[in-house]
């Protein structure tokens, strides 16, 4: 996004090297959640431009050092970041509560 209140666009971009916890995935499919829709119309202009986005899915093309669960080449779903070991995490009937993850 470009502009408060204004359309999301799509542009490539250049992206560093993940970091040691970090995974970097080309994305094949992504989703625009009622998040994404309300957070554009109050964005602050000085901090865009700005990607927006949590949900989505693709093909793993790097990883960083300390990441042993995925490889190039993996097939992943993205959402919310879990620790998948906090009660949170690993009790939580629906996406929306691993935002309440304790571990993070």
């Amino acid at each position: 996004m470009e502009s408060t209140g204004g359309p999301f666009t799509v542009h490539d971009v250049d992206i560093e090297e993940p970091r040691p916890d970090e995974i970097l995935v080309r994305i094949t499919a992504a989703g625009i959640c009622h998040t994404d829709l309300s957070t554009r119309q109050i964005w602050p202009q000085p901090r865009l431009s700005m990607v927006f986005g949590h949900e989505g899915a693709g093909v793993v093309e790097a990883v960083g050092t300390a990441v042993t669960t995925v490889a190039p080449g993996d097939t992943v779903c993205l959402s919310y970041r879990s620790c998948g070991a906090c009660g949170n995490c690993t009790s939580a009937p629906r996406l929306e509560e691993l935002a309440t993850c304790t571990s993070l």
